[in-house]
């Protein structure tokens, strides 16, 4: 039994992640991390976890500083609400035993809104926090008259605005990287919202060799060539179709130099209609991929060799990892010029943001990007600062 099982204080709190790709695993080091250096913080804290993250948070999953209970969530489900039931009878289980418990807080809280309403989550009155991933403001900004757009802009705002009404426990509900939305949010329906800087590492560490040259080999990096990075899960939101026919529509001199990079597992929905379009261009553009998760020990080399990071995301409104590991790199970004992320890169000259549904656009972005890097060189010391992994766990974990 370790030092948190042991523990019965009346103030613990428990931290619920049902994914494992992407940031999720990030997010959780950061708060472990956090609270291994926070010897009052001991304790307090109880982990529930997807068990596919265990492998990802390595030597963190055995500290005594918190307990963790990792649950098998591989079923599948209509919806994400009743995704959301189900899952809420695990976790409930776990509270159950654990007693003491009289807080939740949710890493992505968005499927649980409509959870929070109901009996069988009130009756165990617990404070709420919570990242909130898609507020409802990011899809009335997108200007397209979209009846899907529309429909997610309602959606969110119907179940956004009376879960707050209905459960007077939301305390806090964290939107990433937007003061604005913030600010708006509070104004509108309760003052529950708070900004949450989407942590950045500065801690890049000089990469093995050995490493540097197995990625190197595994992407086909060379140095002579202008490598272009598409990192993450591989969906249809990642418009690589868009990219790689951009790509063809560069000058034949500038084309020969230029190497793609698609790092991340292809989703089931994308990956025939993809890997048949790397197929069809790989003799025309320098293309390679490779359809599985990218670990922490790759994913540094990748972005450390890579020119340029490619983000034209599609129908995506709200704050991305991604642009937070580019920005650590100092690497220069493209990205949709539609929602939140277009509007942090504008306003910190870290690329260009393009309407993602145009080649065109995409090729003059990638042209100028790498013909005149000077002219978009930042200082990414005060924004690593200001998106530390400390202020991150700090607004999550302390009130």
């Amino acid at each position: 039994m370790s030092k948190s099982d042991k523990t019965n204080k009346s103030d613990r709190s428990v931290i619920y992640e049902s994914g494992f790709t992407g940031h999720r695993s990030e997010y959780i080091a950061h708060l472990m991390r956090f609270i291994n250096s926070q010897p009052e913080l001991h304790g307090k804290f109880v982990f529930v976890l997807n068990e596919q993250i265990r492998e990802l948070i390595g030597e963190l999953s055995t500290s005594p500083s918190y307990c963790i209970k990792f649950l098998k969530l591989n079923k599948e489900h209509k919806n994400s609400i009743t995704r959301s039931f189900w899952e809420w009878q695990l976790i409930a289980e776990v509270i159950k035993k654990q007693k003491s418990i009289y807080e939740i807080i949710f890493m992505e809280i968005d499927p649980y809104l409509a959870l929070l309403c109901t009996n069988r989550f009130k009756k165990f009155d617990l404070s709420v926090k919570g990242i909130l991933f898609q507020p409802y403001i990011h899809f009335k900004e997108v200007k397209e008259r979209d009846f899907s757009i529309f429909k997610q802009f309602l959606k969110n705002y119907i179940f956004q605005k009376l879960s707050i009404l209905l459960n007077s426990n939301i305390k806090k509900l964290f939107v990433l990287n937007d003061k604005r939305t913030v600010d708006i949010m509070n104004k509108r329906i309760k003052h529950v919202f708070f900004n949450l800087p989407d942590p950045i590492v500065n801690d890049i560490k000089n990469v093995d060799s050995n490493i540097l040259k197995n990625v190197a080999d595994k992407y086909a990096i060379k140095n002579f060539k202008k490598n272009l990075l598409l990192f993450g899960s591989i969906d249809y939101r990642k418009n690589l179709i868009n990219i790689i026919n951009s790509i063809k529509l560069l000058p034949i001199e500038v084309k020969k130099d230029v190497h793609l990079i698609v790092a991340g597992k292809f989703s089931t929905e994308v990956r025939e209609k993809y890997l048949k379009h790397i197929d069809t261009n790989k003799d025309e553009i320098s293309i390679a991929y490779n359809d599985s998760f990218v670990n922490g020990a790759e994913r540094e080399p990748l972005f450390q060799s890579c020119d340029l990071v490619l983000m034209p995301y599609i129908n995506f409104y709200s704050a991305s990892s991604v642009l937070g590991h580019a920005i650590s790199h100092n690497k220069n970004v493209i990205v949709s010029k539609k929602g939140l992320i277009g509007r942090i890169v504008k306003e910190h000259n870290l690329g260009i943001a393009v309407d993602p549904l145009n080649a065109e656009e995409i090729k003059e972005a990638i042209s100028k990007l790498l013909s005149d890097a000077k002219e978009f060189r930042y200082d990414c010391s005060m924004l690593i600062e200001e998106y530390s992994p400390h202020s991150f766990s700090k607004a999550i974990l302390l009130n």
